[in-house]
C-alpha cells in the first residue's frame, strides 16, 4: 500500500541543512569550498492513523514544512531501494498540500536504477554470481525495479487523488 491516511503525529525531525563538499589542498595548505550538498530530512517515530513508521524520509528538504502534527492528512510513500520509506506527497485537509512533479518523478526513477544497480551489484554477485553471472545480473536489476514499481504505484495513486480522476495505467 502506498497511501496512508489519518491523524499525523511524530517524535522528532532529524537531518536537514547542508554539508559542504570542499577540501584541503595539502600542497598549498588552502581550503577550497565546494558545493553545498543537502542532507535528507527524516521524521522519527512517525504515525499516521494506524500505521507507524520508525523513520520516514522526505523526498526533498522542504517537504517537511507540509507535515503538521494533529493534521488529518493522507501521505504517499514508496520504498527506496526496497528498504527506506520515502514520502513523495501529502494531501492535507486544512494545510497546503504537496506532490512531486513529473520531472522529479522521472529523476527519482533514474536514480533508483543508477544508484540501485551500483549498490546491489556486489551483494548480488556474491550471493548469485557463483551459480551464474546471469542470476547476479537479475539480482542487480530486481531491487531497483521493485523500488521503481513502488514509486510508480505511489505516484499514480497520488496523481489520481490530486486530480480527482483516475490515472491511466
Amino acid at each position: 500500500m502506498t497511501k496512508y491516511c489519518g491523524v499525523i503525529s511524530f517524535g522528532a525531525t532529524t537531518g536537514g541543512g547542508y554539508v559542504a563538499s570542499g577540501g584541503h589542498d595539502p600542497l598549498t595548505g588552502q581550503y577550497h569550498g565546494g558545493a553545498a550538498i543537502p542532507v535528507a530530512v527524516e521524521l522519527v517515530s512517525f504515525r499516521i492513523g494506524d500505521k507507524q513508521f520508525r523513520k520516514l524520509r522526505m523526498c526533498q528538504q522542504f517537504v517537511s514544512q507540509f507535515v503538521h502534527p494533529g493534521d488529518n492528512a493522507c501521505i504517499y510513500v514508496f520504498k527506496s531501494k526496497g528498504i527506506t520509506d520515502v514520502m513523495i506527497g501529502i494531501k492535507s485537509s486544512q494545510y497546503p498540500s504537496y506532490a512531486i512533479s513529473f520531472p522529479r518523478f522521472l529523476g527519482m526513477v533514474l536514480a533508483q536504477y543508477l544508484f540501485g544497480a551500483l549498490v546491489w551489484f556486489l551483494p548480488a554477485l556474491i550471493l548469485f554470481g557463483w551459480i551464474s553471472p546471469f542470476l547476479a545480473f537479475l539480482g542487480t536489476v530486481a531491487v531497483p525495479s521493485y523500488a521503481s514499481w513502488t514509486l510508480l504505484q505511489a505516484y499514480r495513486e497520488m496523481r489520481a487523488d490530486f486530480s480527482g480522476t483516475a490515472v491511466e495505467p
